[in-house]
This record gives C-alpha cells, structure tokens and sequence, in this order.
C-alpha cells in the first residue's frame, strides 16, 4: 500500500474524510442495486419520518433565512467587504452572475420548469377551484415561489457564513465547519465536532448529488432518443451518465477560470437565445399575461405559501414545499462553499442581493416563458401537458412540450445541451468544494489538485448509476430531502458564527 501512502501526502488527503466519504458511496450504491425492493422500502419509510417530525423546522427555517439574509443585506454590515478593503474581484460581474445561477440551480430548472404548473392546477390551495381561472395563476404562484427569493434565501446563510470565515482567517481551505469559526470554539475544524460536520457535508452532497442526477437522467436520455432514434433506454441512461461526468470531469479539471467560469458563461447565452425563441415563436402576449397573474398571485399569497404546513398537517406542503426546501437545505452548504470562492473582493450586500435577485429573476424567466409556454399550450388544446404527464411520465413530458417548438430536433439539442451544461457547472462546483474537504486541515496545499478533483468528479457519478439501473424517480427524489436532515441543524450554528464574526466590524470602522 506505498503507492497508497504516497498519493495520500502528494495530494495532501486526510485519510478518514476520504475513506469514510468512500466508502458512504459504494456502499449506498451496492445497497441500492442489491436489495432494490428493501432499499426503496428503507428509503420511503425515512422520507415519511423526516417529513412528519421536521417538515415544519424545514418551513420555519426558509422563513428565517429569508428574514435574516435581507436584514443583513439593508444593515450597515452589507458594507463589509470580503478579503478587506483593498481586495478586487477575480472575476467579472456578468461571470461571477453566471457561476453563481449556475451552481445554484443545477439540472432542476430545466427538469421542472415547462411541467410544475401541471401538477398543481388539480389541486389547488387556499380555496380555489381545480382549473379554475385563478387555479393557473396560483400555480404559476407556486412555481415562482419554490425557486423565488425564498429559496435563494437557504443558500444565503452558509455563503455569508463560509465568505467570512474564508477570507477574514485567510485559510487554506474551504470547509463547512469553517463557516462556524466564528462561534469561538478553538481549533473548531479539527475538533470533533467540525470533523463531523464536514463528514455531513460529504454524505449529504453526495447524496443529494446522487438524487439529482438520478432524478434527471431519464428526461435526458429521452430527449436524445427523440434525436438518434434508439430505444435501448438501458443504455442511453448511462451514456447521458458517462457524458456528464466526462464534461464535468473536464471542466473541474481545467479549473475555475477556463473550466466553470466559460462553461457557465456559455450556458447563460444558450439558456438566453432558448427562452427568447420559446417566447417569439409562441403567443407572447398570452406567456406575458399569465407572468402578470402568476407575479400577482405569487406576492400577494407569499405569507400564506410559506407558512401553509407550519402550524396544521398539509399534504400538498408535505408533498411540495417540504421537499423543495429540504433539497435547497442538502445543497446550500455546497452551494455557499463555491460562492465564497468566487466572490472575493464583493462586499455582502452584493453577495446576498446577487442571489436573490439575479437567481430568482434567472429562475422566474424559465417558469414564466417555458411554463407559460407549456399552460397555453395546454389552455389552447394544442398539447395535453397533464394527461401525457399521467401517461408517459414527467421526463417525456417535458421532452414532448420542447417537440411542439417550430424547429423541434434543433430545439430539443439546446435543450438538452442546456441541462447538461446546467447539471456539469453545478458538478463541477461538488467535486471542487468535496476534493477541498478531503484535504488536511493543517496541511501546505491551499488548493486541490486537479487530478484529485478528476477523481471525485467520477466518484459522484457511481450513485446517480446506480439510481439509474434502478430505475426508480421516488427513491432518487426521497434520497435528496434523507440527507439534508442533518444540515438542518447547521443553519442555526452559522447564523450565530454570522452575527459573532460581524459584530467587531462596527468597532473596526
């Protein structure tokens, strides 16, 4: 095992991260492919445990973030600027905008904006009558208000926490226990308990990574089947695998300035040139008219959408909300560790408002053009989006309503291109931020080596596989919302390391 040893202190690895995050991976995987039945069984039971006993913290929490993020962004601490007063920014505003959309929303937009509405026009809330005039707008509402400022808000906590901490003590690395060196604990990131978080950190990425993927997989390959005309879906699913790791391989390999940076530089104008078709090529009027009604809806029932599940039992809550901030909570830290890395330079005001806003109008613009586009098509009897969503599924859905578009194949190719480009950035930011956690924490090497980086950008790709031949959207979904539980319980921490770490910058003006 020399050859082991020497990696190890060539790429200056700590060996317990490694091996535990190792070993976390191969074995959920070989259980999922082994003991598929019993494993969407255990799966299933867990999801139903953590909605019924934590499903409001998730809601309390959302509201808090959101509370706490534009407090701190109008205080005078929004003046404080990360790596000092002297610091420049590494990167241009349109590119550090473009890394931080496309870190942040992955392959999700793209899977769920044309199809969400479809879900909830049946059931509405708050009284309204299924397919009813006010039931569309209330399901727009929903779509803008599970990607809107709220949402941002989640990520909010742990990129203020982690942008403090990184640049105020100059460290080495990017950890999560690091975002909590402001409690006053010495030597937190050593300690047991930072140890632990960071092993928390690891699991749940991974398995939210996993899920992820898992989830979108089929929408993809069902894209490609319309393209190349081969049915063996077996075997395009782990195409589209191979093909994602192998770009997001690529691109964390390159590193963040010609990796990340073009990559997400590059899918900005694509997802720009989509939308702007959608919507010349449609009824724009009618796209503009149910945008109006969904903002409309989406403001004035925003108290009542995020504390609906709180105080009584809902199963749309249950079912929806819940899940959506379970699966922002399971990628915020990952998500606050990549903008930390990038936002040198920017003061906290423009990394908070940088993400509410930037990320929810990028997100809006997806439900709002590519949605509006997918309801009228529906309201038109054009296209039958919720009865193929009943017969052929979610991921050939939302391939059907991009088919309908003038110039369907090429339509189709950006499509596709997009979500794979969104799903890579959003890998590449996983596999930077996971090769940082593995490092020593005491160690020479500030920043991980690329090969290192290569090596977890394969590794994430083994879960997603195994969801894949499992072939089982629950169980990927249900995985997501398991493994930010622990998370859960890290927000309240950052929070006071945040308010701890600013509270000297008064004395420092």
């Amino acid at each position: 095992m020399n050859w082991f040893n020497l990696l190890i202190d060539k790429y200056g690895i700590d060996r317990i991260t490694l091996l535990i995050g190792l070993t976390s991976v191969l074995f959920t995987a070989i259980f999922i492919l082994v003991n598929d039945e019993f494993a969407k069984f255990i799966i299933a039971n867990m999801y139903e445990v953590v909605t019924n006993i934590f499903g409001s913290s998730y809601l309390i929490l959302t509201i808090f973030c959101f509370i706490f993020m534009i407090s701190l962004a109008l205080s005078k601490y929004g003046n404080y600027k990360l790596g000092g007063n002297d610091a420049y920014p590494e990167f241009s505003f349109i590119s550090w905008v473009g890394m931080l959309f496309c870190s942040g929303i992955g392959g999700g937009i793209i899977y769920w904006s044309s199809v969400e509405w479809a879900y909830y026009v049946e059931i509405p809330q708050f009284g309204f009558e299924p397919f009813s005039e006010e039931s569309y707008a209330m399901a727009t509402a929903y779509g803008l208000f599970h990607w809107g400022i709220s949402a941002w808000s989640i990520y909010g906590i742990p990129a203020i926490a982690l942008s403090i901490a990184f640049y105020k003590y100059n460290l080495n690395s990017l950890r999560l226990s690091s975002s909590m060196k402001g409690l006053g604990i010495k030597n937190f990131e050593s300690s047991f308990l930072g140890r632990f978080i960071d092993l928390i950190f690891i699991l749940a990425t991974v398995g939210a990574a996993g899920g992820t993927i898992g989830s979108y997989v089929p929408m993809l390959s069902s894209g490609f089947t319309n393209l190349i005309n081969i049915n063996n879906m077996l075997y395009i699913d782990i195409g589209v695998i191979c093909l994602c790791v192998a770009l997001f391989g690529f691109s964390v390999f390159k590193g963040l300035e010609k990796g990340i940076k073009n990559l997400s530089n590059c899918n900005m104008l694509l997802a720009i040139l989509f939308l702007t078709f959608v919507f010349i090529s449609s009824d724009g009027s009618k796209i503009l008219n149910s945008a109006i009604s969904g903002i409309h809806y989406s403001v004035n029932y925003f108290w009542e959408m995020s504390t609906l599940g709180i105080s009584e039992r809902s199963e749309f809550a249950k079912e929806w909300t819940i899940f959506y901030w379970a699966w922002w909570v399971a990628f915020g830290p990952l998500v606050g560790l990549f903008i930390a890395r990038i936002s040198k330079g920017r003061n906290l005001r423009q990394v908070i408002l940088g993400m509410l806003f930037f990320g929810t109008i990028g997100t809006w613009l997806f439900y709002l053009i590519l949605g509006g586009y997918s309801m009228n098509s529906y309201l038109s009897g054009e296209l039958d989006v919720i009865s193929n969503l009943k017969e052929i599924g979610h991921a050939s859905t939302a391939i059907t309503i991009v088919e309908s578009l003038p110039l369907d194949n090429l339509m189709i190719f950006i499509f596709c291109a997009i979500t794979v480009i969104f799903i890579t950035t959003s890998y590449d930011s996983m596999s930077y931020v996971i090769s940082y956690h593995v490092l020593k924490i005491d160690g020479k090497i500030k920043n991980p080596h690329r090969n290192l980086r290569l090596f977890w950008a394969i590794i994430l790709g083994i879960l997603p596989a195994a969801l894949v031949l499992y072939s089982d959207h629950s169980v990927a979904l249900d995985l997501i919302l398991i493994t930010s539980l622990p998370l859960l319980f890290c927000y309240p921490l950052m929070s006071i390391a945040i308010v701890r770490e600013l509270k000297g910058y008064q004395i420092d003006q």
